[in-house]
């Protein structure tokens, strides 16, 4: 038999249950009612009687099992829905934990990069000094080269000149002393 509850979140709408298992109990409880109201018109009838009476005790048992089965299905739902409710509850509460700690660890990321990256810059202007110092001093050391090249290159022309002066004043001078001693 198909009664054909609509589906929820949590399963069967629970309202389509608890509708559909009252008018079951409200149904049986009429037919229990008509059939109960048949049985003392028919009590003059003892046999027959007591064989409908029978069949109606049974059927009112089947039906009564029947409500028994829907009611614990309904408290099975119930408990379900709860279960599911705390579990949902539950997982949001987890996945919020994790991308609360995901920022956090994202966050933590970002400030070190930055770091680095300020490290990285502050390394790249010390460099860019040394590089300026290392040649400026060289072009200082290459142009003192230069310099004392140049000193030593008028020191040499000096002395040649000197020389040149010395050796003319010597012949001077031995060219005076011949003359000297040839008078």
């Amino acid at each position: 038999m198909s009664v054909g509850f609509r589906k929820s979140l949590f399963g069967f709408n629970c309202d389509d249950v608890v509708s559909y298992v009252e008018k079951t109990h409200k149904a049986f409880t009429e037919k229990e009612i008509v059939l109960n109201e048949q049985i003392d018109d028919l009590k003059s009838d003892n046999g027959a009687l007591k064989e409908q009476i029978a069949e109606i005790t049974a059927e009112k048992a089947e039906i009564e099992a029947k409500l028994k089965v829907f009611t614990d299905k309904y408290e099975e739902i119930e408990r379900l829905s709860k279960n599911i409710g705390k579990l949902y509850l539950v997982a949001k509460t987890n996945a919020q934990t994790v991308m609360k700690e995901a920022q956090e660890s994202a966050d933590l990321a970002r400030k070190e990069a930055e770091l680095n990256i300020t490290s990285i810059i502050n390394a790249q202007e010390s460099l860019g000094a040394v590089k300026e110092n290392i040649v400026s001093t060289s072009a200082k050391f290459a142009s003192d080269i230069d310099a004392l090249g140049a000193s030593l290159e008028e020191t040499r022309r000096k002395i040649a000149m000197h020389e040149a002066a010395t050796v003319k004043s010597e012949e001077e001078y031995r060219e005076l002393i011949k003359v000297l001693s040839n008078e």
